[in-house]
């Protein structure tokens, strides 16, 4: 079998951490790959320190006028991007060790922002490193000239644009963004054109003519690259990271970014900061299950932060911050610790493991404008796993240039505001449901949908302003009743559409209506943003079944599917092969052994490849093949 999944971490040096380039010991960094080798780490993502490979300063003349640039201690450069020869000796040496240890590389090219510090030459500091045209032109010139030096050597798989890097400074337009992407991504071309080229951006925006946005990393980068960690930058704080919301976030992340940017993403770095967040058996359950779902969700690779302890440095950012120094997947004494047990048993495991056709898609969500997209979008697709349905992303945006997918059934989480939709977007998905027979959900915070009555067979008599209410659902598989949140209730009645629920008050919440050869469901309450902060929402026996919301969305492609999980705490993918048959991964993402309560269809049998088939332990998995 082959299986081209990433898997290792990144790295800084046990000994030295940032400072491992100007206090080079080649033993010790020799000593920590081999541990790293020995629980299976095939990839490091590394990065040369921007404040060491170019130290450029500048001497000043009469009235502190610019006289030249130099090197630290007043050295004339060797070269003309103003580079440190020792540094690229010391890369190199790097290098030869990593291929010593059978690992490759990705090269995070400039690192000028690290754990929370900037690294920048002694010219540079106090610049705007993204718009200042002095930065930029020492950035092109280093970004080339590293290329060029370290480029011949075969342990370098992928470059990566730098750390982070929209945390260097401060980008005011998408244009600012779009010249700093551009111009670093051209550095790297014009020196090598024979590999290709990660974002290595975290934190990145839906809007297309936003800084940083989604779109344009994946219009200028071949690998889109998020970050998450069991944050708040992601709403990963809100529940234990072995629990269901927490543990399929990253997943969703990465199916934003992928989706959204058109082009293939992976989990960059992920970690868990601490021992208080989550003990060390926690730590390892977390990775396990997060590189399972990458795999089973067609993302490229996981790498854990990081692959040493810092814990005895004292300098910046170590000193600085409590969730720097005990993230490594060894200790102190370069012992593996239970997550790194844990990467050696997935790393050995995907050796074994076939890369997976792409799986089935259900549903697209369409995200739109005037609502917190991320947000919507998660929750969207965390309850579309619950209900057994495969969701991927698309943006109201590319409505009109015909870029949002065709699927069976379409999304539309939460609509806010007026100005929601394009007409060219509204019109597309009508049109998906009245000629191609598609199935449209749209769910309602304070947005508003035209032609109302044509389109949903339901009337308003107004809307207004309302708290809390109990809404009491008459379901295909069952009756149920959900506490929920209005942001805007519209006072509804029923025209031609069948009613599927009702509030507290008798007002209809839940509809479905034909229209043409396709369905449109309303839901008259903001479903997905009002799930967003709440705890044990998604995990556990006793959390409400808001997905069971979805699962009649789709009761219809579900009946028809070769295999089907009812268990909300599973998600299921179907991955179509050649000869008809599909491989079926299931990720368990709770913190409890689950059964798989899986429904196989009439003629066809279950092998399985990897795993039990009727039990799946906690954050893990089990590989099915599906045969007639």
């Amino acid at each position: 079998m082959t299986n081209n999944f990433m898997i290792g971490c990144n790295y800084w040096d046990s000994t030295h951490g940032t400072d491992m380039w100007r206090d080079w010991n080649e033993q010790d960094v020799d000593a920590d790959l081999a541990a790293l080798e020995a629980v299976g780490v095939k990839y490091l993502r590394v990065f040369p320190n921007w404040r060491d490979f170019q130290p450029v300063c500048r001497l000043y003349a009469w009235r502190g006028q610019h006289k030249e640039y130099r090197l630290t201690g007043e050295r004339f450069p060797e070269n003309e991007y103003y580079i440190e020869p020792v540094m690229i000796e010391r890369f190199l040496t790097f290098c030869d060790l990593a291929e010593k240890h059978g690992m490759k590389l990705i090269v995070s090219v400039l690192t000028g922002w690290m754990s929370g510090r900037l690294f920048t030459p002694p010219l540079l500091e106090g610049k705007n490193l993204i718009r200042d045209h002095e930065a930029l032109m020492f950035e092109e010139r280093f970004v080339r000239g590293f290329v060029g030096y370290v480029k011949h050597h075969s342990a370098i798989d992928w470059w990566d644009l730098g750390n982070e890097c929209n945390c260097l400074g401060q980008a005011d337009t998408g244009a600012d963004a779009y010249v700093w992407t551009v111009t670093i991504r051209n550095a790297i071309l014009a020196a090598d054109r024979s590999r290709k080229i990660m974002s290595g951006m975290h934190g990145l925006t839906f809007e297309p003519d936003s800084p940083w946005s989604i779109k344009v990393q994946g219009e200028l980068t071949d690998m889109l690259t998020p970050h998450p960690y069991p944050s708040p930058t992601i709403g990963g704080d809100v529940e234990p990271a072995d629990r269901m919301r927490t543990t399929i976030l990253p997943t969703a992340q990465c199916t934003y970014y992928s989706d959204l940017g058109g082009k293939p993403a992976m989990i960059q770095e992920q970690g868990t900061f601490s021992d208080m967040l989550i003990n060390r058996e926690g730590a390892a359950d977390f990775l396990r299950v997060n590189i399972c779902s990458a795999w089973a969700n067609g993302f490229k690779g996981y790498l854990w932060w990081c692959g040493c302890e810092h814990l005895c440095l004292t300098q910046p950012p170590y000193s600085w911050s409590m969730i720097e120094r005990e993230l490594g997947i060894l200790d102190l004494d370069r012992n593996p610790k239970p997550v790194a047990t844990q990467m050696k048993a997935m790393s050995d495991l995907m050796e074994t493991l076939p890369d997976l056709p792409e799986k089935e898609i259900d549903a697209v969500c369409v995200l739109s404008r005037e609502q917190q997209q991320w947000q919507v979008g998660a929750a969207a697709y965390i309850l579309g796993k619950q209900a057994g349905l495969q969701v991927r992303m698309a943006s109201c945006y590319d409505a009109p240039y015909g870029e949002i997918p065709k699927a069976p059934i379409y999304l539309l989480p939460s609509i806010m505001g007026w100005a929601a939709l394009y007409k060219e977007c509204f019109d597309l998905l009508l049109e998906r449901v009245h000629e191609d027979g598609a199935a449209l959900y749209i769910s309602v915070g304070s947005g508003f949908v035209t032609e109302f009555e044509k389109v949903t067979g339901m009337r308003s008599h107004g809307m207004m302003n309302a708290g809390g209410s109990s809404v009491k659902l008459e379901l295909s598989d069952g009756g149920l009743t959900l506490p929920v949140q209005y942001n805007k209730k519209f006072l509804l009645e029923r025209l031609t559409a069948d009613v599927l629920g009702h509030d507290a008050d008798g007002t209809p919440v839940f509809s479905r209506h034909s229209f043409g050869k396709g369905k449109i469901y309303l839901l008259g309450f903001p479903l997905e943003q009002m799930l967003w902060n709440r705890p044990m929402i998604f995990a556990g026996d006793d959390a409400p079944a808001y997905w069971r919301i979805y699962r009649e969305v789709g009761r219809e492609l579900l009946a028809g599917k070769v295999l089907t999980c009812a268990n909300p705490q599973i998600g299921l993918t179907l991955h179509p092969c050649e000869d008809g048959s599909y491989y079926a991964v299931a990720v368990n993402y709770s913190e409890k052994e689950q059964d798989t309560q899986l429904t196989l269809a009439e003629g066809w049998k279950l092998e399985s490849v990897y795993g039990g088939v009727q039990v799946i332990g906690k954050c893990d998995m089990t590989v099915y093949r599906v045969r007639k």
